[in-house]
């Protein structure tokens, strides 16, 4: 029967015993909550059977008295009995597992224990101090004695130099020893047979009677000639020349060589010297090198800034050109007979802009625009690219296992740098071969850093490009990144190839190193740090939507170039836009401080005579703030970007545009703002 026959169904008595079993139940079920919460909180604890037992426990006991609330009024004796039981179990097997805990609970270090163990260690570490300090103070005083060795060294040097000097000038054989002082020292008779070659035969490794003395092939005739002319008139012999070493190498030496006479006028032999020279002509040889490179820089960057100024004029001319053909070619129907010329017109100027941003890339004035992006999608997009590029004898193969990771730059600049790996693993391979594409992901951390030569710790998405061709040595490979630096004949290639993915790699934030042996091919490992997000689309998706008419927005357009001005005043107005339109930023200011009414948006170019446009949107937002900016341009500089890299929150449009490209873009910014408030 019920309990509650036994509680006389009194509603005081009733509710008192169910109140307090539901409590009693609500603390024995947070206990395992706050267990759990305890566990999550802390990782680093172990969980073992103590715990779950401990929780059954606590779980049955709170069942227990749930049930006994519910056999007030619903009796189940045998459920009640069978949790009983359970509880029963489960608290012998708690009480087991605790017993069995208690010794190491028991041999935890009491808090004075750890107190001194504390204080052991701060003893040691104060002794460990006073010996660093102590070594300090022994450096110090090493170093100081190493500056008065050397002062000293240096002064007894000055000393021995000065007595050897006053000693050679004693006698006049010595005098002539001076002039010929060098690397090896030789007298010969006034004939020109040897007399006392040891010091020759010690530099060079060979023989007193080698044949032409060892001198190269192509010199000897030279040397000789002047050798017997200096012999014949009794004057000085200077020659500079390549000899050989018996190690198989050629050394540059300057030879030096003068008669000694005797009282009477005759000559009693030769005194002459070897100085090898050869680190000197390297130096100079280097020299040239880096004269020619200055020269061929200043060249380049000469025409670079010419192109940069063709590029920014040209693009204006194309912004007007390809724009009106645009409108043309909206107004012609389909069928009409001149609209294939046009068609052709607006064709031709496209590809003129993109004859002018080669300009621009190679004047360093592109704009760089990185997004999130997936570097498998960027090898399949170059992949037909390349396969016209290298030929049919090279194989190339695509190994992509990087399919989750993305990372973040320039899509067209890391195809600038597939393209130029791709083109220099096949000049190393003229015969053909293999060229292999490898994504992978990695996690470099502590160890790591040194099997990866270097590259700092973090998530990185690697793309490795190998060849099977002729490889590099160790010599080549310290230099390959190095501008002008080329393998290839003069004329050949410029040596700016490598250096260029160098610097792209290095800006977009990541590292490049390189695998190379003689004969074995070579293998560029470029890592780009992991970057979340979502990938950016390859291409804006357009939409109906994007070139509805405009909502009667006030724009302030700035171009210095009339043409331009004039034809792009002429597609807002059509789109529906109020325009207000000035040559200038002088003009621009003047315009606003002349007039009050409401402009939702400044649409500016960005290189303009006295003011620039970046300078220009700054005044103007702090006079109207709220205002919207859109910078056009064909050429930049650091007006509007940074490093290359354009802010992602700057609105810029590259010329030259199509009306078409023009109105998505302000439409994308007003679109977020609505529908301005005219007042």
């Amino acid at each position: 029967m019920p309990h509650g026959y036994c509680l006389l169904w009194n509603p005081s008595l009733l509710w008192l015993h169910a109140g307090s079993d539901a409590a009693i139940a609500a603390a024995y079920f947070l206990i395992p909550l706050s267990l759990l919460r305890y566990s999550r909180a802390r990782p680093d604890v172990s969980i073992n059977n103590v715990y779950f037992s401990f929780a059954a426990f606590i779980l049955l006991c709170g069942t227990t008295h749930l049930l006994s609330i519910y056999n007030i009024w619903v009796p189940n004796w045998w459920l009640s009995g069978s949790v009983k039981a359970a509880t029963a179990v489960a608290s012998i097997g708690t009480a087991i597992l605790l017993v069995r805990l208690l010794p190491q609970a028991i041999a935890l270090p009491s808090p004075s224990q750890l107190r001194d163990s504390n204080d052991q260690l701060a003893a040691a570490n104060a002794r460990l101090v006073a010996e660093v300090s102590q070594r300090e103070l022994v450096q110090v005083a090493l170093l100081r004695a190493h500056d008065d060795a050397e002062e000293l060294v240096r002064v007894r040097t000055a000393e021995l130099a000065e007595s050897n000097r006053r000693l050679e000038s004693s006698e006049d054989r010595y005098r002539a020893l001076v002039q010929a002082s060098s690397d090896a020292v030789w007298t010969v008779n006034p004939d020109g047979s040897g007399l006392d070659l040891l010091q020759w035969s010690k530099f060079t490794g060979m023989a007193p009677d080698t044949p032409g003395f060892g001198v190269h092939p192509d010199d000897v005739e030279h040397v000789m000639s002047t050798w017997a002319q200096a012999l014949h008139a009794e004057q000085p012999y200077t020659s500079q020349h390549r000899l050989a070493r018996n190690d198989g190498t050629w050394r540059h030496v300057r030879v030096q060589a003068v008669p000694v006479f005797e009282p009477n006028g005759r000559v009693r032999e030769w005194v002459g010297s070897h100085l090898d020279v050869s680190e000197q002509v390297e130096s100079l040889r280097q020299l040239s090198l880096l004269q020619e490179q200055l020269q061929q820089s200043q060249r380049f960057e000469a025409v670079g800034r010419l192109a940069g100024g063709i590029a920014h004029d040209f693009n204006n001319l194309l912004t007007v050109i390809v724009g009106a053909g645009s409108l043309v070619l909206e107004e012609l129907p389909r069928e009409h007979k001149s609209r294939q010329d046009v068609e052709d017109m607006v064709a031709a100027g496209t590809r003129a802009a993109a004859l002018t941003a080669q300009l621009l890339a190679y004047s360093r004035k592109q704009v760089l625009q990185p997004r999130i992006l997936n570097i498998n999608a960027v090898l399949s997009d170059v992949q037909a690219m390349l396969r016209r590029l290298i030929g049919e004898q090279v194989r190339i193969n695509l190994i992509t296992r990087a399919d989750d990771w993305t990372v973040r730059a320039d899509p067209n600049q890391l195809e600038q740098v597939i393209l130029n790996l791709a083109l220099n693993a096949r000049d190393a391979m003229p015969d053909g071969g293999n060229l292999t594409f490898e994504t992978e992901q990695v996690a470099i951390e502590g160890d790591d850093v040194a099997s990866h030569l270097g590259v700092p710790s973090g998530e990185y998405v690697v793309l490795a490009v190998t060849d099977t061709g002729t490889g590099m040595d160790e010599l080549t490979r310290s230099q390959i990144f190095e501008p002008f630096f080329t393998t290839k004949s003069v004329g050949a290639g410029t040596g700016l190839g490598l250096a260029t993915v160098y610097g792209i790699v290095r800006q977009s934030g990541g590292q490049i190193n390189v695998l190379s042996e003689v004969g074995r091919g070579t293998t560029f490992k470029i890592y780009l740090p992991r970057e979340g997000g979502e990938q950016a689309p390859s291409t804006p998706i357009a939409s109906d939507e994007s070139l509805a008419p405009s909502a009667g927005q006030t724009i302030l357009l700035v171009e210095d170039a009339a043409d331009v001005r004039e034809f792009v005043a002429r597609v807002l107005t059509r789109s529906g836009y109020t325009v207000r339109a000035v040559e200038g930023p002088e003009a621009a200011l003047a315009l606003l401080n002349a007039d009050s009414s409401h402009i939702d948006m400044l649409l500016s170019d960005v290189i303009m005579p006295g003011m620039n446009g970046r300078a220009l949107a700054d005044i103007v937002v702090q006079q109207r703030p709220g205002i919207a900016v859109l910078f056009m341009s064909g050429y930049t500089d650091n007006a509007i970007v940074h490093h290359g890299m354009l802010d992602p929150r700057t609105n810029f449009l590259h010329k030259p545009f199509s009306p078409d490209q023009l109105l998505r873009l302000i439409r994308r910014i007003f679109t977020p703002r609505g529908v301005p408030h005219h007042e």
